[in-house]
Formats: structure tokens, C-alpha cells, sequence
């Protein structure tokens, strides 16, 4: 005859002892119970339709009136995925500060008093923009071999197309094809276009018989 084991006598079903904690550790304990309660009432407010506080950073000072402005630029940065919004909102400032050309001498100190951040964040978004081929640096260092700054220069990825050389050679090549006979402005079917697949259809040769 099959007996069953006592539950009693298994260690993983005993009831453990309660442990004692200290009062450092309750404290700390009731600090995240509030810290969660206070979570989990503010997700129930914004669920339920009550107001949303708002927050911190739209209390903070507008910026200070400048006459800087940015050049044409790609939006090619604006669309990575890769970038940090600060990152990107820096490649522009670097861009404004290139104007015309593609390299600005400047500094992280210089930078950071820009955006309105630390250093070490100026140096995680060059790094940023440095890894992903946006910009490329070099230091500056003076008449006694001393680190003065940064010299930047912005990458082909930042310019617009019709700075591009490969994109104007082509623009070129496409519009003096005009001169023998070509359709420079010519809009060509797709291979996705309906128009387009009849038009496979009617020159397609008969089969043979």
C-alpha cells in the first residue's frame, strides 16, 4: 500500500520564520512602499482622466535671444534612431557655428555653456556624433603644446545634396542629358506603377508558336 509523505516533514513547504529587520531597513522599506503608492495614484490620475502635473523642465528660463541660425543641413541626423535628442540639437549649433565652411574651432567648455550643460555631457554627444559620422575632431593645442580646444568639421552626411559632389556630378550628368535629346525633368514609372506593368504587357514580345 502507497503511503503519501507528511507535508510537515518537507523542508520546502515548512513556514520560514519571519525575519527581523532593523530600523534603518524598515524605513527604507516604507520609502519604496510610498515611492510605489505615489506611482501607482499618479498612473490611476492620467488613466481616469485627471490633470497631469507638469513637468519640471517647462519652469526652467527660455533662452537667451540669438541671431545664430543654422545653414542647410541634411535631415539625416534628425532621423537616426542612434542619436540622443541632445546630440542632435548639437550638430546643428556646430553647424551654425561652421556657417559657410565645414570646420569651427571651439571648445567643450565653450559648448556646454551653450546648451546649457556639463561638460562630460558635451564630450558623450561628440562621441556620439564622432562614432556615427557626423562630425570629425581634432585637438587644438597652442604655441607651447598646451590642449586649447577642439577643431570640428562636419562630414558629408551633414551637408545638404547640392553640396555633395557625387550628387552634383549626377544632377549635372542628368540635366545636360537634355542637350542630346533627353528628358531632363522626365518622371519615370516605377515598377510598383500599374501604367508601368501594362507597359511590360503591350511591348512584351508574342510568344512563339
Amino acid at each position: 500500500m502507497l503511503t503519501l509523505p507528511d507535508p510537515r516533514r518537507n523542508p520546502l513547504l515548512r513556514e520560514s520564520s519571519p525575519v527581523k529587520l532593523s530600523p534603518p531597513q524598515l524605513a527604507d522599506r516604507l520609502a519604496r512602499l510610498e515611492r510605489s503608492v505615489a506611482r501607482r495614484e499618479r498612473a490611476f490620475r492620467r488613466h481616469d482622466g485627471g490633470l497631469r502635473s507638469e513637468p519640471a523642465r517647462w519652469f526652467r528660463p527660455e533662452p537667451r535671444p540669438s541671431v545664430q541660425y543654422a545653414g542647410h543641413m541634411s535631415t539625416t541626423a534628425a532621423r537616426d534612431h542612434r542619436l540622443t535628442p541632445q546630440s542632435k540639437a548639437l550638430l546643428q549649433v556646430l553647424r551654425a557655428r561652421c556657417g559657410t565652411g565645414t570646420r569651427t574651432e571651439t571648445c567643450k567648455t565653450t559648448l556646454a555653456h551653450i546648451m546649457g550643460v556639463t561638460t562630460r555631457s558635451i564630450g558623450r554627444y561628440v562621441s556620439e556624433l564622432v562614432r556615427f559620422g557626423y562630425i570629425d575632431t581634432r585637438v587644438r593645442r597652442g604655441l607651447t603644446g598646451l590642449y586649447t580646444g577642439l577643431v570640428v568639421s562636419i562630414t558629408e552626411k551633414v551637408l545638404p545634396c547640392f553640396r555633395k559632389a557625387t550628387w552634383l556630378a549626377g544632377w549635372l550628368a542628368h540635366n545636360l542629358a537634355a542637350d542630346k535629346g533627353g528628358k531632363s525633368d522626365g518622371t519615370k514609372l516605377s515598377y510598383k506603377n500599374h501604367s508601368y506593368k501594362e507597359h511590360l504587357i503591350q511591348t512584351a514580345p508574342p510568344p512563339d508558336r
